[in-house]
């Protein structure tokens, strides 16, 4: 079992390239945060797109572990599972009140019920 598959060169360039994408999506809301983040305050904005994110990517990594030869997958959604915990801990921070109970909740009800969901009844 190799690291990266040699076999087809043409599918490990265009990985790596939608690895490199991927980078760029999940650091693009890099701004919002900053911008949460010097003014203390959420300000309207919701956590939904990202507990959707990194509800995604633990599914991503779910997958790759049932499957050979995908470290590419394994890697961008480590680092996305990574940034998106990072960018809901600091929506957690500055939210309001009702805005942190909403993100928990969700956060709850999708990323833990919904994945532990998927999981059990996939090995049924």
């Amino acid at each position: 079992m190799t690291m990266f598959d040699t076999h087809n060169p043409g599918a490990f360039v265009f990985g790596v390239l939608g690895n490199i994408i991927s980078f760029i999506v999940f650091l693009a809301p890099i701004p919002t945060f900053y911008r949460i983040w010097k003014k203390k305050s959420t300000e309207g904005f919701h956590s939904v797109p990202y507990v959707v994110s990194l509800f995604s990517a633990m599914l991503w990594i779910y997958y790759a572990t049932m499957k050979t030869d995908v470290s590419l997958l394994i890697t961008i959604n480590a680092f996305g599972c990574f940034i998106e915990t990072l960018y809901i801990a600091i929506f957690i921070a500055f939210a309001s009140k009702q805005a942190r109970i909403s993100a928990l909740r969700l956060l709850i009800v999708m990323n833990f019920g919904g994945f532990c969901a998927i999981l059990l009844l996939s090995h049924f």
